[in-house]
């Protein structure tokens, strides 16, 4: 049985790796300012039954100092495999042992003024890019650090969660989960700031009779941009957003391109988008070049937005 169980869980790791992503956050209780998109992923399992995990991705942080960071990583961790039981439901733990190795290339720092600033002297490192190169770095290291935890239920479905879950405990999320039988694609809280946006996907719908759901709810700004993509047309449009300092326009047609205005009674919103099978991107725009509205153009007044967003697909309504 423990071995059936650890099979489970290596051989799911790299699938969910490479179908999710993962929110970028300084601290493990603040919300995401960026994200990493897995590209690559190969296991291997060691002489004493570690396992052994390597992966690339492409993604983007923010910071005050930097605004938007795009990167390369890449790394390679060796984590011990363990399991507890609660009743039939298995959860399967992903605890890093060694890092290998890892790597963070800066490809892109959007703040102009970085270079040459009177600070940058000061900074850790010497100068603005050694800073962005190690703030980059203690960032990739924070989120590998935490590890994983795979929850597989007795009818076979599986969860697949940031950091280590007690048995019994379920992932911290921004919502209850709107039906047990939808899958979760992520349920989290996002700070979206002025002229910036988040990239959510690939999102699989799996039949033609399914739909993306949507939960979102906005505080902190007046209003987000949310639109819902083919994946086809977002790949090129996400690679640019990583690669340029300003934000690139929509590159096509959305399927749903709605305004989500702030909350002033604490209830959320909620948006079914119908969609035959395939791979989708869900896309919150905080940014003047997409979407039907723009953040306020107050000069030194970011206006952040904080959304609380979860993502589901499920039977369409």
């Amino acid at each position: 049985m423990r071995q059936d169980i650890l099979a489970f869980g290596t051989g799911n790791i790299c699938k969910e790796l490479l179908t999710r992503t993962v929110p970028m956050k300084l601290n493990p209780d603040d919300p995401a300012t960026g994200r990493l998109f897995p590209s690559r992923c190969t296991t291997r399992e060691l002489p004493n039954g570690d396992l052994y995990v390597e992966f690339t991705g492409t993604g983007y942080a923010w910071s005050n100092l930097t605004k938007r960071v795009g990167f390369n990583a890449s790394a390679a961790i060796t984590y011990e495999l363990d399991f507890r039981l609660d009743g039939s439901t298995a959860y399967v733990y992903f605890r890093p042992a060694t890092a290998t190795s890892k790597a963070f290339q800066m490809l892109m720092v959007e703040q102009d003024a970085l270079p040459s600033s009177a600070i940058a002297p000061l900074l850790p490192g010497g100068t603005p890019e050694a800073f962005v190169a190690m703030a980059g770095d203690g960032l990739l290291t924070h989120e590998l650090g935490e590890g994983f935890t795979v929850i597989r239920e007795s009818d076979g479905t599986a969860t697949f969660a940031i950091g280590t879950l007690e048995p019994g405990e379920a992932p911290i999320g921004a919502y209850e989960r709107t039906s047990g039988a939808n899958t979760v694609y992520t349920n989290e809280r996002v700070e979206i700031h002025q002229n910036q946006r988040e990239y959510f996907g690939p999102i699989t719908v799996e039949d033609d009779d399914q739909a993306i759901l949507l939960t979102m709810l906005v505080e902190g700004a007046p209003q987000v941009d949310v639109q819902v993509y083919p994946r086809a047309s977002v790949e090129t449009w996400l690679a640019q957003y990583i690669s340029q300092k300003a934000a690139p326009p929509a590159p096509a047609v959305p399927m749903l391109d709605d305004t989500i205005v702030a909350s002033v009674d604490g209830k959320a919103t909620r948006r079914a988008v119908r969609a035959p099978r395939g791979q989708y991107f869900v896309v919150i725009d905080h940014t003047v070049n997409a979407g039907r509205t723009a953040p306020p153009a107050t000069p030194g007044d970011d206006r952040a937005a904080l959304v609380l967003v979860g993502i589901e697909v499920g039977d369409a309504p």
